[in-house]
């Protein structure tokens, strides 16, 4: 993907977040079969929290002097992969060579890929770089093999390649198709599962710009491509086709709880959720994204009849349009036509209550003077109307703002951002709202819900 521009805009009441996981021992165990007779498991999350100036900072554009650009002319830039929300730990390898690395989660590309070696350049990771040569049950994919299709390649001495490209800025990693066990440390209520066989990743011997934190040894992929993790595992009847995350804000940082990634049986009832209709526009041209059929924008409760369904069109050509959801992306973005209205009318909105905007530089970010505590009360919600129009998911006003200073005075600064390529509805906009993924009848559920109820203890 190469994308004109981006803006990634930060997304909560007191920070802006990046997640880290450093887990202990994954708890990863078959639940007892529920009406799919489907089995079950969790892996658990744990998000590092960053301060959002800085991301803020690095993410938009840099413009003029306060209130020298009008919001109408806000253009996001090409940034480099940002790196992963949240992460899960898991064990790749077999026999005494079998360690275990941290993955970051992925909604949008149809791999999982950790760094191999040798690897130019070596990114500094939580573990030694995997080595296939002394790992047993390791097997190079053949280009010969049914997988090894678009969007991968076959190579000399018979090999499979792929090319993964990071969704913003240009950012990839290149490497080889393999297979070999994947081990989830730890045990359960259930028949714990303790290692699967032949699963399919990448081994990347080069990357550019993949901003690990000197944590993650790669991505682990949620795509509904074939060769994703969740799809290999639904394949073999572990994961029931769904997988299912309810993001914890910051606000319960100090309770240094976990939340989980589910799958199968072990996700909780969502007869009463919303839903809408996950579609394949992408996956003939192997990619595999969750798009679903975003029809309309409301904020305050009040429908933005300028934003219509036409806007957020898919091209079947380019593949740009439509609107996508995915974890791993920090923060809403927008189609640019949709969101200079939206942004135009969360200016209307602040205005009539006195409070004034400002166009901060070095960033272009679009804020709101005042501190957090005196104008919070004044930020509007958003409502985001799919098809059918009863699937609507509602954003809290305290998700759409992010607190900053600049030259020693609180703003207010608006947490979605323009995107050329497509409207992306990021992690920041899905805290305390569990969001449900079902491949198998190409559904998403969605409902409120105190994420921070579905945690356990950080040992």
């Amino acid at each position: 993907m190469q994308p004109e521009t981006l803006v990634m805009s930060s997304v909560y009441s007191f920070t802006l977040c990046f997640f880290v996981a450093v887990l202990n021992p994954v708890s990863l165990a078959l639940g007892a079969a529920r009406s799919s007779g489907a089995a079950g498991f969790s892996l658990p999350l744990v998000p590092h929290y960053r301060t959002a100036a800085g991301v803020l900072e690095e993410l938009l554009p840099e413009g003029d002097a306060e209130g020298g650009v009008n919001i109408t002319s806000i253009r996001p830039k090409m940034i480099p992969y940002s790196g992963p929300l949240y992460s899960v730990r898991v064990g790749v390898g077999s026999g005494a060579t079998q360690h275990f690395y941290k993955l970051a989660l992925d909604l949008a590309r149809p791999l999982t890929w950790m760094q191999c070696q040798p690897c130019v350049p070596e990114k500094r990771q939580d573990g030694s770089v995997f080595n296939t040569a002394v790992s047993p049950h390791y097997h190079y994919v053949a280009s010969t093999d049914p997988r090894c299709t678009a969007p991968y390649g076959r190579a000399g001495h018979g090999r499979c390649i792929f090319d993964v490209e990071f969704q913003y800025g240009g950012s990839s990693a290149h490497g080889i198709l393999g297979r070999d066990d994947f081990v989830f440390d730890g045990s359960g209520p259930g028949s714990p599962i303790s290692s699967v066989g032949g699963l399919v990743f990448g081994c990347a011997h080069s990357t550019h710009g993949f901003d690990n934190r000197d944590v993650w040894a790669g991505v682990m992929s949620l795509n509904r491509h074939p060769t994703s993790f969740i799809r290999q595992l639904s394949d073999r009847g572990l994961a029931g086709s769904r997988f299912s995350y309810c993001l914890v804000g910051k606000q319960h940082e100090h309770l240094h709880r976990r939340g989980f990634l589910r799958f199968g049986a072990d996700i909780p009832d969502q007869s009463h959720a919303r839903s809408t209709a996950l579609l394949h526009w992408d996956l003939a041209k192997g990619r595999g994204m969750y798009y679903v059929n975003l029809v309309g924008v409301s904020l305050g409760g009040r429908r933005l009849t300028a934003i219509t369904p036409a806007t957020f069109k898919f091209d079947p050509h380019s593949l740009r349009g439509g609107c996508t959801l995915d974890v791993g992306t920090a923060y809403t973005l927008m189609a640019p036509p949709a969101y200079h209205v939206l942004a135009a009318e969360v200016v209307k909105h602040m205005q009539r209550h006195g409070v004034h905007h400002a166009i901060l530089p070095p960033a272009q970010k679009l804020c709101f003077h005042g501190t957090w505590d005196s104008i919070r009360v004044h930020f509007p919600s958003v409502t985001l109307h799919f098809y059918p129009e009863s699937a609507s998911l509602f954003i809290k006003p305290e998700l759409l703002f992010v607190e900053t200073m600049h030259q020693h005075t609180h703003y207010a600064c608006f947490a979605i951002a323009a995107y050329a390529e497509r409207t992306v509805i990021g992690a920041g906009q899905m805290l305390d709202t569990r969001f449900t993924f079902d491949l198998q009848h190409n559904r998403l559920f969605f409902a409120p819900e105190d994420c921070h109820l579905d945690t356990s203890t950080v040992n």
